[in-house]
This record gives C-alpha cells, structure tokens and sequence, in this order.
C-alpha cells in the first residue's frame, strides 16, 4: 500500500503541469498500477494508460552524478582538442621554421665558401714578399759574360745590366698570367 502512495505521488508529481490537481488526484489514485518491479530496484508503472519507470532517490542521484561525470569529461574532452589543435599549429610552424633554416644553411654554406675563397686571395697576396733581389747571368752576341741584377717592390721591378763593356739599367711589371 506504501509503495502505491508512493507512485502515486510521484505521478502526480509528473503530470501535474498538465492537468489541473484535483482531477489528477481522483485519476491517479484509481488508475495507478505497478506492471513490474525489475532488478536494480525500479518499477514500471502504467498510470492513466500511461507507462512510466519509478526510481529510487538514490538512482535519480547517480544519474545526475553520472550526468555531471559527462559534462565534466566533456570539458576535458574539449581541453584536450583545444591542445591538440594547438599541437597542430605549433608543429606546423616548426615544419616551416625548420624548412627556413635548411635554406639558410644552405645560403651560409655559400657564404662560407665564397669567405674561404678570398682567404685563400689574401694569403696568396700577403704570400708576395713586397721587396725582393733578383739577379742572372747571361751571354750576349758578343760573347762577353754579363750581369743582371735588380729589385722587386711588389710587382714593380728595377734592374741594373752590367757587361764589361756595356751597361744600362731597367723598369718592368710583374703581371700573373695565371
């Protein structure tokens, strides 16, 4: 009998936005049936030819904790792609930084190159003595041995000819063919 009350009410309760209370009261009490009781603790109630599931207050608890747990593994759900989408950017940005700097190694390797080529320059300039002696001995159409004897500053040359009966003096260039 307690627990028919009990439907009774909770029907009552359902249905009361739609039909006025004293109607619903005489309606419910006489047509308010328990069709079966299942095994987790709730009943399948035919009310006004209508079939409704009664629960426990201790269901209705859990299906709003398990209701919350939803929401709440919705948001983490929601954290979580957020992450991931910024994971995409991110990774995205690297990939187009990590290209840029292929091609500036590549363009720092050429610049390497080109520095080490006027180092090599340079040493082969700074390799000429800047003054130097040069000399020779020689034969002329008369058969008189004679000396020739001069100066380097860099590329330019001064030379002095001495022949027993013969002398003069020099000026040239060095100019590298190769």
């Amino acid at each position: 009998m307690m627990v028919r009350a009990m439907f009774t009410a909770l029907a009552a309760a359902c249905l009361s936005p739609a039909i006025p209370a004293v109607k619903l009261r005489a309606q419910v009490a006489d047509s308010a049936r328990v069709v079966r009781r299942n095994d987790d603790g709730s009943y399948l109630v035919r009310v006004n030819g209508h079939l409704m599931l009664a629960i426990t207050t201790e269901m209705a608890r859990n299906s709003l904790k398990v209701e919350e747990d939803l929401l709440a593994a919705e948001r983490k759900l929601a954290v979580k792609d957020s992450l991931l989408a910024t994971y995409e950017i991110v990774r995205a940005q690297y990939d187009t930084t990590l290209a840029r700097q292929k091609e500036y190694i590549v363009e720092l390797e050429q610049v390497a190159k080109g520095y080490r080529q006027l180092l090599a320059d340079y040493k082969k300039l700074r390799g000429e003595p800047w003054l130097s002696f040069e000399g020779g001995l020689g034969v002329t159409g008369d058969s008189d041995p004679a000396i020739l004897a001069g100066f380097a500053i860099h590329r330019l040359r001064v030379w002095g000819f001495l022949q027993e009966s013969n002398a003069g003096a020099l000026l040239g260039i060095s100019l590298p063919i190769f």
